[in-house]
């Protein structure tokens, strides 16, 4: 209909409306809305706009996220933002449609978001992929602990070091990003948050890492950043928190569903302050397969029928062939086959009939495909869920950074 918003880019005279939009979406101030925009880039937001005013808009993250071991391009949506007026009238969903063709034609093939409302996300087709926990854990369970390693004050902080680290850690579960200049802003000293980084060195250079920022009014002490390659370097940080005991009575963090703190404890006692869960979407189901890591010592074949009514040429029927850490993926003809009639014309293995949405909680491992049967989320025969237990098998998945 021509009284449709459009889909455009930011311009300069777009910052009021954004003010606005911004204010009844997050309570942003106009100082933040501004030093916001200008640090992810205006030229990285999008707006819907009726007749000529910004009536909603989002914010584009291009990152990367590891999977299976590789990093995969992904474009992060942030700032999602709809005028009340505008809200129930489509806009939203239009947005999301637009954007994900936009970000499927720039060449990533997955997309990822902290979900504000679940519904409007999965009508787009996102699946949930994963976890980000927010531990709490009182001093009083690690007060005497101590470590041969001491960690050491790093001044100036050098964000290459902490990057090698992120990367090494991100290769060795699933969900971490390789951050944008956002996330790293965030992680790093500010004038805004001064922060304190202390590394903890090994012989062959530094074992892990933690950021402290200020305590906050409850005397709480928050991890900002962390980084643990090591059992060593995992004890040597609970070490170093125990002695904050004296001046604050709990320390958090966020962390995964097997956080390495966690199960480095001496004793029990930590609680979940938090628990959220993001979600992902696949807008190149050949790219996103072929892009990621697979495990090695295998070689499996997979038939899926992907159903995705929202990017024209995304869904249909791939033949996945994964040996040795590596995927070859192969569109085929035909789509919709019953998966009890096997993988389709002259496949030997089974195949599994899914949605795009269902595609992404599979993809990164959050649920086994077993419990996405129970679930109702993808329909196959019994050896076709045994071959994708196999393929899709590691790390469950979690972030760390929001955005």
């Amino acid at each position: 209909m021509s009284d449709q918003p459009a889909y455009t880019s930011y311009g300069p005279s777009d910052m009021d409306r954004f003010l606005l939009l911004f204010r009844h979406a997050f309570a942003s101030t106009a100082a933040g809305t501004r030093h916001y925009v200008e640090t992810v880039g205006p030229e990285n937001f999008r707006v819907m706009r009726r007749n000529g005013s910004a009536v909603a808009g989002l914010g584009l993250l291009d990152m990367k996220q590891y999977f299976g071991g590789r990093a995969v391009r992904c474009r992060g949506i942030s700032a999602v933002m709809v005028e009340p007026g505008e809200r129930g009238r489509g806009t939203g969903g239009r947005m999301m449609a637009a954007m994900l063709e936009e970000t499927r034609a720039a060449g990533f093939p997955v997309s990822t978001l902290y979900p504000a409302t679940r519904p409007l996300y999965a009508k787009a087709g996102y699946g949930t992929a994963g976890d980000r926990i927010t531990y709490r854990l009182p001093f009083g369970v690690l007060r005497g602990l101590r470590s041969d390693l001491g960690p050491e004050l790093m001044a100036p902080v050098v964000r290459s070091t902490l990057e090698d680290m992120q990367a090494e850690r991100a290769r060795r579960t699933n969900g971490l990003l390789a951050r944008c200049e956002l996330l790293w802003q965030r992680a790093l000293d500010s004038a805004a948050k001064p922060l304190d980084t202390w590394l903890i060195p090994g012989a062959g250079g530094p074992e892990g890492y933690l950021t402290l920022g200020p305590k906050s009014s409850d005397r709480t002490l928050h991890v900002e950043d962390w980084a643990a390659l090591t059992p060593r370097a995992g004890r040597a940080i609970l070490a170093f928190l125990a002695g904050w005991h004296s001046q604050a009575q709990a320390v958090t963090w966020a962390g995964g569903p097997e956080d390495v703190l966690i199960h480095l404890m001496p004793e029990v006692g930590a609680a979940i302050a938090s628990w959220e869960q993001w979600m992902l979407r696949i807008t190149d189901v050949a790219g996103a397969l072929t892009a990621r890591g697979w495990p090695m010592g295998v070689r499996a074949g997979l038939t899926l029928d992907v159903n995705d009514p929202l990017l024209a040429g995304n869904g249909g029927r791939y033949r996945l062939e994964v040996e040795d850490g590596a995927a070859t993926v192969e569109r085929l003809s035909g789509h919709g086959s019953s998966p009890a009639s096997g993988a389709g014309s002259g496949q030997s293995a089974a195949g599994i009939s899914l949605g795009v949405d269902a595609l992404a909680t599979l993809y990164t491992g959050h649920l086994t495909p077993r419990t996405m049967a129970d679930l109702g989320l993808l329909e196959a025969r019994p050896a076709a869920l045994d071959t994708a237990a196999t393929l899709f098998a590691g790390p469950k998945p979690w972030l760390s950074d929001m955005f």
